[in-house]
């Protein structure tokens, strides 16, 4: 993650701006077992190293080996875990007050779905007739795109078809931000603790072993030392408008 957001960061910075090819992640599908009762150590600990750099979407899996009953029982467990660990999932956005009803009872859908529970296969079977994609048990038939049985198709038509920009903008409004206000203010530091010890350098004449540059005369080494400060000072206001923002879009500064 953090790869892609500093290889992005880069780009951006660079000459060629137009063409910058996006790879950074947008999402985080994050499997969680069913043999347990709730999230292991293991899964917060990691849902919250990278909560703050890409959208989670936590997914139940093989929901095949549990009961409807089970299935409820540990959604709502899990639910209440993710809360009280202080883990940030990803958020569906609130519908429209003018959007139709069936569209807000499809959205509620969507948040009452989370955990999303799969089913995997790999192999096609028939089923009354038809051929369908799911497992092939003693007892019957489980279909991976059987809204009855998994939420695979919610999964799918959130990821596919109605939420994927919105993954992209929150990506791209909150993470990458957060990530390049960390870049920033990581930058200046390091501009102002060389500058400081250029000053020092300069004040004290020989405690501190001078850079020099062959070649250049001190009009040219002032004339440096002007452009780094200069380049500072772009940078703090770079920073401050980007803080502007981001408290102007989340107020509470999350």
């Amino acid at each position: 993650l953090d790869q892609q957001f500093e290889q992005y960061f880069r780009d951006e910075s660079g000459l060629n701006r137009k063409n910058i090819v996006d790879n950074r992640v947008h999402c985080c599908l994050y499997f969680i077992s069913p043999f347990g009762h709730g999230l292991r150590p293991l899964d917060v600990e990691f849902m919250k190293a990278v909560h703050d750099k890409v959208n989670i979407v936590p997914i139940l899996a093989k929901a095949d080996t549990l009961t409807p009953a089970e299935v409820n029982k540990m959604k709502s467990k899990i639910r209440e875990e993710i809360k009280s660990y202080g883990i940030k999932i990803y958020q569906f956005p609130d519908c429209d007050s003018d959007e139709d009803e069936e569209f807000k009872q499809q959205d509620q859908e969507l948040k009452d779905s989370i955990p999303f529970t799969v089913i995997g296969s790999n192999t096609v079977v028939e089923a009354k007739g038809r051929r369908v994609r799911g497992r092939l048990y003693p007892w019957g038939i489980v279909e991976v795109e059987n809204p009855t049985h998994c939420d695979f198709v919610k999964l799918r038509n959130m990821l596919i078809r109605t939420h994927m920009q919105d993954l992209k903008d929150v990506t791209r409004d909150v993470h990458y931000e957060n990530y390049r206000a960390q870049c920033i203010q990581s930058m200046t530091r390091m501009v102002v603790k060389e500058r400081n010890r250029n000053k020092l350098t300069r004040e004290s004449g020989t405690d501190f072993p001078i850079p020099i540059v062959s070649g250049l005369t001190d009009n040219e080494t002032e004339k440096i030392i002007r452009e780094k400060d200069e380049e500072l000072r772009r940078m703090q206001e770079m920073l401050q408008k980007i803080q502007q923002q981001m408290h102007g879009q989340n107020p509470e500064g999350l």
